[in-house]
């Protein structure tokens, strides 16, 4: 019996999350989607992406900082991204709390990486150009099991 091994649990919630990406949120989805405010796109050592911020109206974490799950994509003109787990209403990015921070001390113009926030295991990815190539690299990855199959 050729019978195929089962996927991981992780790698089917990646695809479903993808296929879910692909069709792109609905108002409902906006509507009930946690608000990720002053956010910064993080990397890991394996290009995983993930969404670093300050979340509001998460359905199980207090509100905070937190980091997101596996990002899958991101429409940044748009306000919104999907991670493995779910839709995120994007607010202010990262770049905003740096100047407020940079204003509150009197520096006028906020060079990059005025404010550095160590995220272990990952690096700040603010490029959103690389990141879009990143995302399609990873997705592509994803997409299609070690057989080449879809």
């Amino acid at each position: 019996m050729n019978k195929k091994p089962a996927q991981p649990h992780w790698a089917k919630k990646i695809r479903a999350a993808i296929k879910a990406a692909d069709g792109g949120p609905s108002e409902t989805d906006l509507a009930e989607a946690p608000v990720l405010n002053y956010w910064r796109p993080h990397v890991s050592r394996h290009g995983a992406p993930i969404l670093w911020g300050m979340v509001s109206g998460h359905p199980r974490l207090a509100g905070g900082w937190i980091t997101t799950s596996q990002l899958v994509t991101i429409d940044a003109n748009r306000a919104w991204a999907r991670t493995a787990s779910r839709w995120y209403v994007l607010g202010r990015q990262f770049s905003d709390y740096e100047r407020s921070i940079a204003m509150g001390l009197g520096v006028e113009e906020a060079p990059a990486g005025f404010v550095q926030i160590d995220v272990p295991g990952y690096r700040p990815l603010d490029d959103l150009s690389l990141l879009d190539e990143l995302l399609g690299a990873w997705r592509e990855r994803m997409v299609f099991n070690d057989n080449g199959e879809g």
